[in-house]
């Protein structure tokens, strides 16, 4: 994984709208990275697709989900979307240390203010 942890401002889990802090929508990613390729590394190296990419658009009310689970984080000033390699197995099949069945869908992770920093500063 190349971010770290505690640059994280938000989580999107595959097949959802919301981020997993419940914060965020991906209309929040299409906004702030629109058309921007989806960061592979820590050296500037990136996907071969954008976020764009990873958004699929399911009626006609415009709801959008997320195809790939996605990290959004914020780095020296800037701000970067990884893909969350931790997630990337079918976590429907997933269980925590007791031996019980997670569900990822209601588990909710703290958000960072930052996002909303780097709204305000996009739109002064």
């Amino acid at each position: 994984m190349s971010y770290k942890e505690n640059e994280v401002v938000a989580k999107f889990t595959k097949g959802n709208h919301q981020s997993d802090c419940k914060k965020y929508t991906t209309d929040d990613l299409l906004e702030m990275f629109d058309q921007s390729n989806v960061t592979k590394n820590e050296l500037g190296d990136f996907e071969d697709f954008t976020v764009n990419e990873c958004i699929e658009h399911v009626d006609l009310d415009s709801v959008a989900l997320v195809t790939k689970d996605l990290v959004v984080t914020s780095e020296c000033d800037d701000m970067f979307v990884y893909l969350n390699e931790d997630n990337n197995e079918d976590v429907m099949g997933s269980f925590d240390e007791n031996g019980d069945a997670v569900d990822y869908n209601d588990t909710e992770v703290e958000c960072s203010a930052s996002l909303d920093n780097e709204f305000a500063n996009e739109s002064i």
